[in-house]
């Protein structure tokens, strides 16, 4: 008995030892965190951060972040509380039925949880109106496109206790119907998205991402410069397919929200999604328009493909805020002064939002504009 007694207290002891000697030794390699996560760096000691108590927090902070097999413990809680509770300890994420991941923001925008009302959207519409004649006047263009929410496209997924009735007034539907009867330039998404769910030939959404399948995003891609081109009359380059692939495993654009979890081992298992191999068309007797995109995170699919090197020139700007590709190499702010500029050195204006996004409606660009 004695003898059990000291290999039990023994292992104890190594097992208290551990995570110090990972520390010191990383002998088990150990994947980073996913997601909104900041690492704190270890603090400098001084004789004020040590009296004020600063110095102690932050060390406590550091050997959170640091200490032997924190990320592991990380993994495995999150995994135990996705798998046994449905729960996602990542901000904003939702865990729906079937295992669908959703961000809570795309289900209150469907809810109609974040309407801004009648008035807000007859006033923007107005104004989104008067620029695109403003422009039309000078030989531009301005499109605005409503791109799609995977909580429109799943409904049935989304969880019973966040489901609330069908409603009329939600920023989407009243957009997208005063928009049209404007005659805004206006090119939807969301719509295209929900009349093809069941006859797309490969799926449109994964069903661990929050943004649209790389093929969903091949596919409005072209049809964007399809749009343009028409209302412009000017022939533009294209994108052109090659070929396709199918995979079982999601790309990490297909599985963002699947990374946030944090979970331990490989991919959740999910159906297949295809992957295009495309090219875009060089005609080098075309000059290339100047567009300056203003949009959320949904723009990063066209942009990534290289529309705004291969169909069109200018920027990006992120949210209306930062500017890309400027901001690759160095972060470049948008200021009201860029936005009188892009009004007069674009082709193209295109203003891009999903439902969520619809309640900053591009983010004051109209109203700054006017």
């Amino acid at each position: 008995m004695k003898h059990i007694k000291n290999i039990l207290y023994i292992a104890f002891l190594v097992v208290l030892w551990l995570p110090l000697l990972q520390f010191w030794t990383h002998v088990v390699p150990e994947k980073k965190l996913s997601g909104a996560y900041i690492s704190h760096e270890k603090p400098a000691l001084s004789v004020k951060n040590w009296f004020d108590g600063t110095y102690q927090q932050q060390s406590d902070l550091y050997w959170n972040d640091t200490l032997g097999f924190h990320t592991t413990m990380v993994g495995l809680r999150n995994s135990f509380c996705f798998h046994v509770f449905k729960q996602a300890n990542a901000q904003n994420v939702v865990v729906g039925k079937d295992n669908f991941l959703f961000e809570k923001d795309y289900i209150d925008a469907f809810n109609g949880d974040d309407y801004v009302g009648m008035q807000t959207i007859v006033k923007t519409v107005d104004e989104v109106l008067a620029l695109q004649k403003e422009l039309e006047g000078q030989g531009k263009t301005l499109v605005v496109c409503l791109a799609p929410s995977k909580a429109d496209f799943f409904p049935e997924k989304i969880p019973n206790r966040m489901r609330k009735s069908i409603t009329d007034s939600t920023n989407y539907k009243q957009y997208s119907r005063l928009l049209k009867q404007a005659g805004v330039n206006v090119l939807d998404y969301n719509a295209w998205f929900l009349k093809n769910k069941n006859n797309s030939t490969y799926p449109l959404y994964p069903q661990y991402g929050i943004h649209w399948s790389q093929y969903g995003v091949v596919k409005m891609t072209d049809s964007l410069v399809n749009f343009i081109e028409k209302i412009m009359k000017t022939p533009l380059n294209h994108l052109v397919v090659d070929d396709y692939m199918i995979s079982d495993r999601a790309s990490s654009l297909d599985y963002d929200l699947g990374n946030t979890l944090n979970l331990l081992g490989g991919q959740l298992h999910g159906y297949p999604l295809c992957y295009p191999y495309w090219h875009w068309t060089r005609d080098s007797t075309l000059t290339l328009p100047k567009m300056t995109a203003i949009a959320d995170s949904y723009y990063w699919g066209p942009f990534s493909l290289g529309l705004q090197q291969h169909c069109f020139t200018g920027s990006f700007w992120y949210y209306n805020h930062t500017s890309y590709p400027e901001s690759d190499t160095k972060e470049t702010i948008v200021s009201r002064k860029d936005m009188q500029m892009s009004l007069q050195e674009s082709d193209v204006i295109l203003l891009m939002m999903t439902p969520p996004s619809l309640k900053k409606f591009s983010w004051n660009y109209i109203q700054w504009c006017h």
